[in-house]
């Protein structure tokens, strides 16, 4: 009747995958038996509990960050485009136009976890998880181009690159010239009237070719041939060509080279994987559908620390039974990290080692009513990395950014709580909480870059979760009965739903989690 009632009280049990696996699945495994098991798990979601630039928590679309009223902000570099035209063309309030965005992503992760536990001694159980997984992002991006007052398109470097170099030649023999001139004139009468004007055209001139290089550099667009914008830089720089042949000096002699192409709804989200425009993803930005992968392998060992009945003599059955188990558990890095140069793609694994502890409680009273409630503390272990540096909303990053970078994950901790009731010995159902916290991460630049170094705190502000889960689960248990008699293949079958319903930290997924698990038991020792 004891291991009876004891064996009851996995009814309540509900299954977890990963960082969110559930601390209320450590349960015992009788001496000498094997417990297999096999659970698919499918976890979407399509927005996040994301922090405004005010600081307040709130739910926001995924879709969001590609989601804007000037589309060319969505790519890096877009202010020193502005900065640079303005510059050239003498317009401080410019403005560049190209057109509107707006995005919609989804994700989801199906896993299909593998395992056995086996039980050493009925204090002692270990066994092993490892999940199959496969992740996908749907991501779709409708650019609508402004066909009124647009003046951006195609940056002349994918198509007229030769032109854009021998322009960018001619002023840098240009600015050169026009340094020389300045030293020469104020070396031999400085401060005088020529020396002044001398030094004047030199630095306009130098301000000229590097606001152009910039220009050209920034991002994949330009300004577009025909348009206003391109007509005032065309008019500043035959005025400045003109202005160094007055001067006495060579003049550019070759005209800026402008675009010619527009970008259209097709062409949008192709040129964040187009050489040499300043992104160079692996893939455009789109859908991103890798094959299935191992996920990370988990080992855990669990011991049973308390067990006991508190029983009425008068009652045939006790009429509360308790147990306390402790587990340690350590994440090993078999899964497929998060690859830097496909942008919204979803990891398998992190990459790196955690060690956790677990403690989970269950109490019975009487054959109706169970509680189990548990918590967990753990550690991530740090390891080098290459990442694009940069906030988490710049989904399409600099290639510039792409950095060696030491990541020491954030330590975390959740606590669940369960409470059951038995419709029959076989079948129950379950309410649960659980509140999950994970603390900032570490980044330092270590080791070559591709690019001058960036500041990694901006990959660390929201890399904090707080995240609240509430769920139910229908489990059909025959393990009591079974052992209990000693006849036939005890089984436990389950279904699960879990929502996130608050949480914070800026990047937190509010999930929505469905999973149907089957385990089995077989004896290979022991008594009946």
């Amino acid at each position: 009747m004891r291991r009876s009632l004891t064996l009851a009280l996995l009814l309540a049990l509900p299954i977890g995958d990963g960082l969110s696996a559930q601390v209320l699945d450590d349960l015992m495994v009788p001496r000498g038996r094997v417990r297999l098991q096999m659970f698919p798990v499918y976890t979407s979601w399509d927005s996040r509990f994301g922090r405004t630039a005010a600081g307040v928590t709130g739910r926001e679309a995924l879709g969001e960050d590609l989601t804007s009223e000037t589309a060319e902000t969505l790519f890096p570099g877009s202010a020193s485009l502005t900065a640079a035209i303005a510059s050239m063309n003498g317009s401080p309030g410019y403005s560049p136009v190209l057109g509107t965005a707006t995005g919609r992503v989804t994700k989801d992760i199906t896993r299909v976890e593998f395992g056995g536990h086996i039980g050493i001694f009925d204090w002692l159980t270990i066994g092993a998880v490892l999940p199959w997984t496969r992740t996908r992002t749907n991501v779709d991006v409708y650019f609508t181009p402004d066909t009124l007052s647009g003046d951006l398109g195609l940056n002349p470097r994918s198509n007229q690159g030769a032109a854009v170099v021998g322009f960018l030649q001619a002023l840098s023999s240009a600015d050169a010239a026009a340094q020389t001139n300045a030293s020469s004139v104020c070396g031999s009468s400085p401060g005088s009237p020529a020396c002044t004007s001398a030094q004047a055209l030199a630095d306009r001139t130098g301000s000229f070719y590097g606001a152009a290089s910039d220009a050209y550099t920034a991002t994949p667009f330009f300004p577009m041939s025909g348009t206003p914008t391109a007509a005032g830089l065309d008019a500043a720089t035959s005025q400045l060509d003109a202005d160094l042949v007055a001067a006495g000096l060579p003049g550019i002699g070759t005209p800026m080279v402008f675009a010619t192409e527009w970008i259209g709804e097709d062409t949008f989200g192709a040129l964040s994987a187009t050489a040499g425009l300043g992104v160079e993803a692996a893939i455009p930005l789109g859908d991103v559908r890798p094959l299935w992968h191992v996920g990370d392998l988990e080992v855990s060992a669990s011991v049973r620390l308390l067990e006991g009945l508190v029983q009425d003599s008068a009652a045939a059955s006790p009429t509360l039974a308790y147990r306390v188990i402790g587990t340690f558990l350590a994440r090993l890095p078999t899964g497929a990290i998060d690859n830097p140069d496909v942008f919204l793609d979803v990891a398998t694994g992190d990459g790196q080692t955690d060690f956790e502890g677990r403690v989970v409680g269950e109490v019975m009273w009487g054959e109706r009513l169970g509680l189990r409630a548990g918590g967990r503390y753990g550690i991530q272990q740090p390891r080098t990395l290459i990442r694009r540096v940069a906030a988490p909303e710049q989904v399409m990053a600099s290639v510039l950014s792409r950095q060696l970078v030491e990541w020491n994950p954030g330590a975390y901790f959740g606590i669940e709580v369960a409470p059951s009731f038995l419709f029959s010995p076989e079948l129950s159902v379950a309410a649960e909480y659980r509140v999950h916290r994970k603390y900032r991460d570490e980044y330092t630049l270590t080791g070559p870059s591709v690019g001058a170094p960036y500041d990694p705190v901006v990959m660390q502000i929201e890399s904090g979760e707080t995240v609240h889960h509430v769920g139910g689960i229908l489990r059909y248990d025959t393990v009591a009965r079974r052992m209990a008699s000693g006849s036939g293949t005890p089984l436990q079958l389950h279904l699960r739903v879990q929502k996130a319903v608050a949480g914070g930290g800026g990047q937190t997924p509010v999930t929505t989690r469905l999973e149907f698990g089957i385990r089995f038991f077989r004896r290979f020792w022991g008594e009946p």
